[in-house]
């Protein structure tokens, strides 16, 4: 029979070795490049928050909140804790201190706040999306009854309906069909980071453009045009376009039609229909052919 000495014995050396493993665990490499990235997650949202209040929200070239997010944008395509700790955090203070910055007057300060807060919640939306089980498995458990001593009455789970079969159409008139009326094939979506520079840097610069400062909305609308943005293509096309300048009331910027031209058929080719419509009516207006080389 052993001895109550030795069952304790037994028992400390038991625990020693769980707390060995549970250290050894901890302190992994593994464990060590997780913590290392949320680290360098939450410094470089202090970075940005800096940068925003500093001025420095897309320029200059290499230190600038734009260029910033790019990194928290790679850091948090494996999503840790940690990391969504840090962006719940960010979303949290750039909306506070917005608020406070909108109160002292410097609107383009809290307008940039609340951009990068909300480009934070987008991820932490993706997070979630991307966790979620796909909807047939939830279906599915939903559906499996619970394994329990109730009456096998109340546990009957409601019956899935099937949709109607569609109907078969004929392959021949389809194939007639298609080649008579063929239908564009759907422009490839931009990634996630590109949509939401770009519609930073488009929002700039229609903040730019409302008050008149044309260089700077000129700038920011390239920025984004080049990203693949048709709304920024646009918005710089009517920088040189007569009648929208005439409408903003702008004296002393000269019109230029070809400018506004060729920007007008860069958002024409990126789907905005409204430019290419634009476009067809400075060509009459100068009663010449202005390029329309990617409007169909």
């Amino acid at each position: 029979m052993i001895s109550l000495r030795a069952a304790l014995l037994a028992a400390s050396v038991a625990c020693a070795a769980a707390f060995a493993a549970v250290t050894v665990r901890a302190d992994s490499p593994l464990a060590n490049q997780s913590a290392a990235a949320d680290q360098e997650s939450s410094a470089l949202l202090q970075k940005i928050l800096q940068q925003i209040v500093g001025g420095r929200t897309v320029s200059p070239l290499e230190d600038n909140a734009l260029a910033t997010w790019e990194g928290v944008r790679k850091r948090a395509q494996e999503m840790t804790p940690g990391t969504a700790r840090a962006l719940k955090n960010f979303v949290s203070l750039s909306e506070g201190r917005a608020a406070t910055e909108r109160q002292a007057g410097r609107e383009m300060v809290a307008f940039d706040l609340q951009a990068f807060a909300d480009m934070a919640q987008e991820l932490l939306q993706h997070r979630v999306m991307d966790t979620a089980p796909p909807a047939s498995q939830t279906a599915a458990v939903q559906a499996t009854p619970p394994a329990t001593a109730a009456p096998l009455t109340n546990n009957v789970p409601v019956p899935l309906i099937e949709p109607a079969a569609a109907r078969v159409k004929d392959p021949i008139a389809d194939t007639v069909i298609a080649l008579a009326v063929p239908k564009p094939s759907a422009p490839p979506p931009a990634p996630p980071v590109l949509d939401q520079t770009s519609a930073l840097l488009t929002s700039r610069g229609d903040a730019m453009l409302a008050i008149k400062d044309i260089s700077a909305a000129r700038k920011l609308y390239e920025q984004a045009a080049d990203l693949g943005s048709a709304a920024a293509a646009k918005g710089l096309a009517r920088t040189y376009d007569p009648r929208y300048l005439q409408k903003l009331g702008i004296i002393g910027m000269r019109p230029n039609i070809t400018m506004a031209a060729s920007w007008y058929d860069r958002a024409a080719a990126l789907g905005d229909h409204e430019s290419a419509q634009r476009l067809q009516e400075l060509d009459a207006m100068v009663g010449t052919t202005l390029p329309v080389t990617n409007t169909r």
